[in-house]
């Protein structure tokens, strides 16, 4: 196969212990695009979330499909698709019936915030290293406002900032990573009052997720629990 593979799990903490757990693939294409596959479970609400979505080699969404269920129960599912100069939803809710969406862009979309965590970790690829240690980014999209993702999915606009604050070594149950660190700048955005919230993602180009933590009240961790990639066959 002319790809690589990037396997893993995310194990979600709390005070009480372990909350949460979740199961992601990467498929790398020799162009740079990937697809992601994400399968989440919160166990307070019992959430269970299922996501693919596809990004560009520019890191851009192309596309994203999202099913949610909540208590054993069907929520709603969506299909979004961004181009150049639209974004689109198709989606059917439990809430809402049958929604049709057009939003107009001034470019393809910069991010979807699909609510898989470790589609957070692929957001800050958007940051440019090049650039001020606190960046802010428009033209932004998520399927949800609540905090556990657990409404819609719909197109929902959002805008919001990246900081980085440096390179660590971090030690998780899947081993020791070399990472950049980022912390979402959330204040005034869609989703204000959310908890402060850091990133920490692979510095090999990958933007895999190793750490993430939610502070206070909260204070949640997601740590990458099991980690195994395949070579790109040449």
């Amino acid at each position: 196969m002319q790809h690589r593979t990037i396997r893993g799990r995310l194990l979600y903490t709390g005070a009480a212990g372990e909350r949460g757990r979740e199961w992601f693939a990467f498929t790398v294409h020799r162009d740079g695009s990937r697809i992601l596959r994400a399968q989440s479970e919160i166990e307070e609400g019992e959430v269970l979330r299922d996501v693919t979505c596809s990004l560009g080699a520019d890191w851009h969404p192309r596309d994203c499909s999202i099913r949610l269920t909540v208590a054993d129960r069907f929520v709603g599912s969506g299909w979004f698709r961004f181009e150049e100069r639209e974004a689109e939803g198709e989606i059917y809710t439990m809430a809402e019936g049958r929604v049709s969406q057009r939003v107009a862009t001034s470019g393809r979309a910069r991010a979807f915030g699909s609510h898989a965590i470790v589609n957070d970790g692929l957001m800050t690829a958007m940051f440019d290293p090049a650039g001020p240690r606190r960046q802010h980014f428009a033209n932004l999209f998520m399927s949800s406002y609540a905090f556990n993702g657990a409404t819609g999915p719909l197109l929902l606009p959002i805008e919001f900032g990246l900081e980085y604050l440096g390179l660590e070594e971090v030690t998780v149950p899947a081993g020791l990573f070399r990472c950049r660190r980022f912390r979402y700048v959330l204040g005034g955005s869609a989703v204000d009052g959310h908890p402060e919230y850091d990133n920490w993602v692979t510095d090999d180009g990958d933007h895999v997720l190793v750490r993430a933590f939610v502070g206070g009240p909260k204070q949640y961790t997601y740590e990458l629990a099991s980690l195994e990639r395949s070579l790109l066959v040449k």
